[in-house]
């Protein structure tokens, strides 16, 4: 399942506090829209319906930069046509782009329509709180003039990314208020539903290593086969011990922290002492999880062998009560969310359908060079100065 969040916090400083210092805007005061200049449309110009509810295009327009943004700082040149058009989980990347930051739009407005549908506000002690970040933001910049260049280069103007800001409050609110209501309450079948889709299980196991360190200490290479030969005969040694003692688990514990080879603190003690006690389906090696899904709990294998060398493994039962606490909260929230979205209404206008990322994007930069100029050195802090790394992406 797709990871929903809402970002903490100022959502878009980072991102503002890469962007190259512009110099002012020379338009009329409250009238700056720069949707208008890049697409000569108006910025509150409805892009799509979401639940029958208007959406302006400036919304989505600010997480398509913040897409595209986030696709360049991973590496994703989008310089050229063939750039835009290569193929990402079989779909172009200027489809995916788009798809990315619609989902990231449609998760904030399905939390912020949730919320008011229970009665969640946002305080005045919030609005204020955001308002004093925006406005150290403004400082930062050199001022109010060359600030709104900085939202310009993210295409948003000053009141939605207030409004963007505040979501994150509406969001914990209505976590909130589903906890207080018992919505978000584990249930013992959903913790089951959970094991079997995620194919969970616990195992503890004896590593007897069939591999060394290089000689630079850059990676591993393999015992000859005399090698190892007398480590399976070492792990045969171990499994004898246990079948002799009835496959108690205490000289388990006992043969694992004197022999295994599955790392160790700096003091010698085994990093896992424990085990592994929720393992997800794939996490590990093939030969161990099929070695460990073949055991009943509390059963014992034979030496399974794997590229790291050969396993004893002991399964365990799963910590239900661990695990439903894990999954209440933020996860049964996230699980809610998901369900919301997928059960949206969903109708785009023709200016979503055909827009084109790349052109936008072009627009856009077009548009903000036109302005560039030496802007004031921004004002020290006391915070750390982030670079050009994108927000993080809430529906990422």
């Amino acid at each position: 399942m797709k990871k929903m969040k809402i970002a903490a916090g100022l959502l878009a400083a980072v991102m503002l506090a890469g962007c190259t210092a512009q110099g002012p805007v020379p338009t009329a005061s409250g009238d700056h829209d720069i949707v208008q200049e890049v697409l000569g449309i108006p910025g509150s110009t409805p892009i799509m319906t979401i639940d029958g509810v208007d959406v302006e295009a400036e919304r989505y327009l600010f997480w398509l930069v913040n897409s595209i943004e986030t696709q360049k700082y991973y590496g994703y040149a989008l310089e050229t046509d063939e750039d835009w058009i290569q193929q990402v989980n079989g779909i172009s990347i200027r489809d995916a782009i788009k798809m990315d930051a619609l989902d990231t739009l449609m998760l904030y407005q399905v939390v912020e329509a949730h919320a008011k549908e229970k009665g969640v506000e946002v305080s005045q002690e919030q609005r204020d709180e955001v308002e004093s970040q925006i406005q150290d933001l403004v400082e930062q910049a050199g001022g109010e003039e060359y600030f709104q260049n900085r939202l310009d280069g993210v295409c948003i103007g000053r009141e939605n990314f207030m409004t963007m800001n505040l979501i994150q409050y509406l969001d914990q609110g209505l976590l909130e208020k589903l906890t207080a209501e018992g919505a978000l309450d584990v249930t013992d079948e959903e913790v089951d539903a959970f094991i079997e889709e995620n194919g969970l299980y616990g195992a503890k196991h004896i590593l007897l290593s069939t591999r060394r360190t290089n000689a630079d200490g850059t990676g591993y290479e393999d015992f000859s086969d005399e090698e190892k030969a007398q480590v399976l005969q070492k792990a045969q040694d171990l499994r004898k011990q246990l079948s002799d003692a009835g496959d108690s688990e205490t000289l388990f514990d006992e043969l694992m922290n004197e022999y295994s080879e599955d790392g160790r603190n700096d003091d010698g003690t085994l990093a896992m002492p424990n085990g592994y006690t929720l393992v997800y389906q794939g996490q590990m090696v093939p030969e161990f999880e099929e070695g460990a899904m073949a055991l009943e709990v509390g059963q014992i294998s034979d030496p399974v062998q794997s590229d790291f060398g050969y396993h004893i493994i002991l399964r365990l039962p799963i910590d239900k009560d661990q695990l439903k606490d894990q999954l209440g909260g933020d996860y049964k929230m996230n699980t809610m969310i998901q369900g919301w979205m997928e059960n949206t209404k969903l109708e785009t206008t023709d200016l979503y359908d055909e827009l084109d990322p790349k052109v936008f994007y072009e627009k856009l930069q077009e548009v903000n060079e036109g302005k560039l100029m030496e802007a004031p050195a921004p004002e020290e802090s006391g915070e750390p100065q982030t670079g050009g790394e994108p927000a993080e992406s809430p529906a990422g």
